[in-house]
């Protein structure tokens, strides 16, 4: 038992270093393959109270849709188009979900979700091709 307690804790010491020395720990700068250009989440997102956490889902489901939407649309992923500006997602959440509660959030995260997971495979092909996905 207490060999197994040791090898316990040098995996915990050890190996977080080990994977460390790789790089295969996850840092919070942003490193993209394509599109470096992007717009980031902004940072009011990301600083949401827990209690309004449903809120910036929302936003980000609202984003990917929109995404997804307007490469199939255009036929095109450009940069551009594949990232736009957050500014339709929050707009659009403003002027249908501010006062919503919750269980709204959760309803439209749901329906948001379902409309771009229909639009994914058409928008995933049309960016394969120029290597954006």
């Amino acid at each position: 038992m207490k060999q197994l307690t040791i090898s316990l804790l040098h995996s915990l010491t050890v190996m977080p270093l080990a994977a460390s020395a790789q790089g295969l720990v996850p840092t919070m700068e942003s490193e993209f393959e394509f599109c470096e250009e992007r717009p980031l989440e902004p940072a009011w997102m990301q600083n949401l109270p827990p209690r309004e956490a449903s809120k910036g889902m929302l936003i980000q489901m609202i984003y990917r849709f929109q995404s997804a939407e307007q490469v199939t649309a255009a036929d095109d992923c450009s940069c551009a188009t594949r990232f736009p500006t957050w500014d339709d997602a929050v707009q659009r959440y403003n002027d249908n979900y501010l006062g919503a509660d919750e269980n709204d959030h959760r309803e439209a995260i749901g329906t948001f979700r379902a409309r771009y997971n229909a639009l994914r495979p058409s928008a995933r092909a049309i960016c394969e091709v120029v290597g954006h996905w």
